[in-house]
């Protein structure tokens, strides 16, 4: 009997023979690299437009519902990719189910958060909380939204690339009218960036009902399944926005818009990479949902997080060069003070990368309760971090304790990887020579198909 070492450093024998993996990775990567330059852009935009102080209004109106957003859906984008890989027959009654579950929740989620937000928000203006409270439209927008997830799961990928960018697409382009038009109210963007999403989700759920089979009777049987799976992922999704999040709630709360611009640059310019590192997962997840058996899905498994964690490492360190001439170049001297923070949370960000690569895999291996547990790690060491050192070192304070939080969702994350898969640590990080030889071959591959090569 093979040894598990020498199972997982042949891994990549086990998924050569679909190239559509590496094709499905390289469509997502070409996708979010557009989503990162396009997220750059609008970043770079937002702070000249603005300046340090309507950035952090910017910041402080959007913070808030999009946190209450992401929550209120109640997990079910990832339960409904989970759902669709495995019974694809099926996708149109989950998706029809998983409508009304966000939808219903939307409604308790939109007036608990309308009624809190002048408090925890005290500290802003009266202006920053009225747009705030109108910003929480976005709860039933993120509940339409689910219109696309079946897609990934159904291995839709080219569809699901698309209709995922139109929000990206779609800021940048009122961001561009507001600079020609000389618009500087966060107020007033905000609330073009609301109706413009509300004006196209027809048209994508048009695309998405001929994708997608029949029927679309919701089921009560199923709205239990998708929220069964739902629920332990969106207990993992509160303390991972925790991590993402909580330091620019924090500071939206108790600290000057002055300063929560700052940050807010800091994080756009750290998380540049952020959406390339996201794509390796976005395909792991259903590719190891459907793998045949537990031998192969360990062998995706592995090969996913050894050649995610090299590139986020690799990543992260170009990206710490050259932020000392960069961020001063994109966004202004006004946001000279950003840079040491930035350099602090791009170290966060390679650590994220690394955790989304492993989270989305241990949730095609259906266990979204692993992933809770290591967000939650993450969410209390950053809870009981982030106010002394934001009281100590202000906005360095808050970088470094999302630093510290990334680290221990990746410390737990790891040892649960290592549990489900019977993989050991060095089987899971360290990527072998057979692992690039595969990639080259396959990339090499893809680029003949393409006429690139």
């Amino acid at each position: 009997m093979r040894s598990t070492a020498s199972r997982i450093t042949q891994g990549w024998r086990a998924v050569e023979s679909s190239s559509s993996f590496i094709a499905h990775v390289l469509m997502t990567v070409g996708t979010n690299a557009s989503m990162a330059l396009i997220g750059m852009i609008t970043g770079i935009l937002s702070a000249r437009l603005l300046g340090p102080e309507g950035r952090g209004e910017l910041a402080a109106i959007q913070i808030w519902p999009l946190f209450i957003g992401t929550v209120a859906m109640l997990g079910t984008p990832d339960a409904l990719v989970y759902y669709s890989a495995k019974n694809p027959a099926k996708a149109g009654s989950y998706l029809s189910s998983a409508l009304l579950i966000s939808l219903v929740s939307s409604v308790a989620f939109g007036l608990t958060g309308y009624l809190t937000l002048p408090i925890v928000m005290s500290r802003q203006s009266a202006a920053v909380i009225t747009a705030a409270r109108r910003f929480l439209w976005i709860i039933p927008i993120f509940a339409l939204s689910t219109a696309y997830h079946p897609l990934r799961g159904l291995n839709k990928f080219h569809v699901w690339n698309v209709l995922r960018m139109i929000p990206n697409v779609l800021w940048l382009a009122i961001l561009i009218a507001g600079w020609v038009l000389k618009r500087h109210e966060p107020q007033l963007l905000t609330f073009l960036y609301l109706a413009a999403l509300a004006a196209v989700f027809p048209v994508v759920w048009y695309v998405v009902l001929r994708l997608v089979r029949p029927s679309y009777r919701p089921d009560i049987r199923k709205c239990r399944e998708l929220l069964r799976y739902g629920m332990p992922c969106v207990a993992a999704s509160v303390p991972q926005l925790l991590n993402f999040r909580l330091d620019q709630m924090i500071m939206a709360a108790f600290m000057p818009t002055y300063d929560l611009g700052l940050y807010a640059v800091a994080v756009a310019w750290s998380s540049a990479a952020q959406p390339i590192l996201a794509a390796a997962g976005s395909v792991l997840f259903p590719r190891v949902a459907t793998a045949g058996d537990q031998e192969a899905r360990v062998r995706v498994f592995a090969l996913g997080i050894r050649l995610g964690s090299f590139a986020s490492v690799l990543l992260g360190c170009a990206l710490a060069l050259v932020t000392p001439w960069m961020v001063p170049a994109l966004f202004g001297r006004s946001f000279d003070a950003a840079i040491p923070i930035a350099l602090v949370l791009i170290a966060a960000a390679a650590l994220t990368g690394i955790n989304g690569i492993v989270e989305e895999s241990l949730r095609g291996f259906g266990s979204p309760t692993a992933v809770m547990w290591a967000e939650v790690a993450g969410a209390v060491v950053t809870a009981i971090t982030l106010v002394p050192l934001l009281l100590r070192f202000q906005t360095m304070g808050a970088a470094l304790a999302s630093l510290l939080g990334y680290s221990a969702v990746l410390f737990v994350a790891l040892y649960k990887a290592m549990i489900l898969s019977g993989c050991p640590f060095r089987s899971l990080l360290y990527p072998t020579y057979e692992d690039f030889a595969f990639a080259a071959t396959q990339m090499k591959a893809i680029s003949t198909k393409l006429g690139l090569g």
